[in-house]
């Protein structure tokens, strides 16, 4: 996803890499990487199911207002919030769990996210749990879970005027 600058040209872009639990941060006008940002270490233990082990990352978006930067997390189970542009860490905000009797807890293994146009509302979806989580941007609190049906994974905005 893209970071970009008071005219409308891209400043950074931020990528997920396979194995980084974290985010690399590319410099658009030198071309070359600048920064890697490893998640915190809590909260975490949420295991990751088998063909994901490569990408405990998996979803970027910058919010519309370009102040801030959001990116989920499977082994914390939710979504980290940094400031824009000093990347400085802002919070967590924490996923719904699925919890079976005799068994540990399982994370939502979120994916995607996108925002509101007004930035108001970030949509995270929640493969293992069927569902999309929306997240209010002010409070950083999930205020409501969409069951959605079978493994939603990739999600976007539309509006229609």
């Amino acid at each position: 996803t893209m970071e970009t600058a008071p005219d409308g040209s891209t400043r950074r872009i931020f990528i997920q890499l396979s194995d980084l639990s974290g985010f690399a941060v590319v410099d658009f006008a030198q071309r070359k990487e600048v920064a890697r940002i490893q998640f915190p270490d809590q909260p975490n233990g949420y295991g990751m199911a088998e063909g994901r082990r490569e990408t405990p990352s998996h979803g970027l978006a910058v919010a519309p207002d370009n102040k801030t930067l959001w990116v989920t997390s499977v082994f914390a189970n939710g979504v980290f919030v940094y400031s824009l542009p000093e990347l400085k860490l802002l919070g967590h905000v924490a996923l719904p769990e699925l919890k079976l009797p005799g068994r540990a807890a399982i994370g939502a293994l979120p994916n995607w996210a996108t925002f509101t146009p007004d930035g108001r509302l970030l949509y995270v979806t929640n493969s293992a749990i069927r569902s999309v989580s929306a997240i209010d941007t002010q409070l950083m609190k999930v205020v409501a879970n969409i069951q959605v049906g079978e493994v939603p994974k990739r999600i976007n905005t539309l509006a229609l005027r």
